[in-house]
């Protein structure tokens, strides 16, 4: 078993991340990004560890994908 390459962040107030989750592939990393915005609204976003980048980012509104 793999451990999780895509961490989930939450961007605070003053745009620093803070880590929440940390996930195995992109469907769970997207669904648990919806779940989290419905919980607690604000800007997120999926840092890929193995690529170092961001794979998608999730604004206030759950439908606003980038």
């Amino acid at each position: 078993m793999t451990s999780p390459s895509l961490d989930i962040f939450k961007e605070d107030v003053g745009g620093n991340p803070i880590w929440v989750d940390a996930v195995g592939d992109l469907e769970n990393a997207r669904r648990r990004l919806c779940q989290l915005a419905l919980a607690f609204p604000g800007e997120y976003f999926v840092f890929d560890q193995r690529t170092r980048q961001i794979l998608v980012r999730l604004g206030s509104e759950p439908n606003d994908w980038t």
